[in-house]
């Protein structure tokens, strides 16, 4: 610093003081009248001047405000540092719309929540929103459908699969589901129906042949039910496939006793099952011995 702006600064008693992280100028003697009439000008307090800055900028407003102290008579003074002033603003709102995807996740996420809470009523509410305003949702529908089928609501689990099914007569899951509540209610030859309306990929859907076979056998559709097990049973080997073979197989009067022994072989087959194979394989074997005895 040159030594007359020094001098200058020194002769206008102004002191620097740090308190708290804030910037204090504190006059210790009484100004000349021409300081005084400057600070005016300025607009800077002449005491207790408290500028709430962060450090970095209290250090520039320090240095600024003592320059302009100390300049010469006559010299123009820069204008003052002001602290930045937010003014109101014109507010720029725009409106975001969700994708499909995005709202569809939202929705969900929300009755997921509900469910967490046990809100199933809300829950509801919010996947019904979800199908009203894009009944494709069929993941939401079939979520809303076992909603309402948890709470014993039937009619209106079989409406909402139904109107599904009307929107994609493909959709094996909306079918299979229902097939299987009308299977619960003894209604085999519906579910039937609405299994025999679609062909899905047969390896891709095994549960939903597995269906059709049971309901084919349960109301007399015997031959339908033995093509289909067969089916199946090229796949894998289950136990309760090789069991309703054999159980169609004798009610068309054909010879069973090798299905039945296929699923006693089983290891998947449960133990009530097991005990009925074991009863009518030794029943069939019973059988075979007295038509023996009878011939000779």
């Amino acid at each position: 610093m040159k030594p007359g702006v020094a001098s200058r600064i020194l002769n206008s008693s102004w002191v620097i003081a740090s308190v708290s992280g804030c910037l204090l100028l504190a006059s210790v003697q009484s100004a000349q009248a021409q300081d005084v009439t400057d600070a005016d000008d300025a607009n800077v307090p002449m005491t207790d001047l408290m500028v709430n800055l962060p450090e970095a900028e209290l250090d520039a407003f320090a240095r600024e405000y003592l320059h302009q102290s100390a300049r010469s008579p006559g010299e123009p003074r820069a204008p003052a540092p002001k602290q930045a002033v937010t003014t109101p603003t014109q507010l720029d709102i725009k409106e975001v719309i969700l994708g499909r995807a995005a709202w569809l996740a939202e929705i969900n996420s929300q009755a997921d929540v509900a469910l967490a809470n046990n809100n199933w009523p809300l829950a509801e509410l919010r996947l019904a929103q979800a199908l009203a305003e894009y009944p494709d949702a069929h993941a939401s529908r079939l979520r809303l459908a076992a909603l309402l089928y948890g709470r014993g609501a039937l009619g209106q689990t079989r409406a909402v699969l139904q109107q599904g099914i009307e929107l994609a007569p493909e959709h094996a899951d909306l079918r299979l589901t229902l097939a299987r509540l009308l299977a619960e209610q003894q209604r085999f030859a519906a579910a039937l129906q609405q299994l025999n309306e679609a062909r899905p990929t047969f390896a891709d859907n095994l549960d939903y042949y597995s269906l059709q076979a049971e309901v084919a056998r349960r109301s007399g559709q015997c031959q339908q039910a033995i093509e289909t097990y067969r089916q199946l049973l090229t796949h894998t080997r289950v136990g309760a496939w090789w069991l309703g073979m054999g159980l169609c197989q004798r009610e068309l009067g054909e010879e069973y006793g090798a299905a039945f022994m296929q699923a006693r072989a089983s290891a998947d087959l449960g133990s009530a099952s097991q005990q009925f194979v074991e009863q009518q394989l030794k029943q069939l074997q019973q059988r075979e011995q007295d038509g023996k005895a009878q011939t000779y």
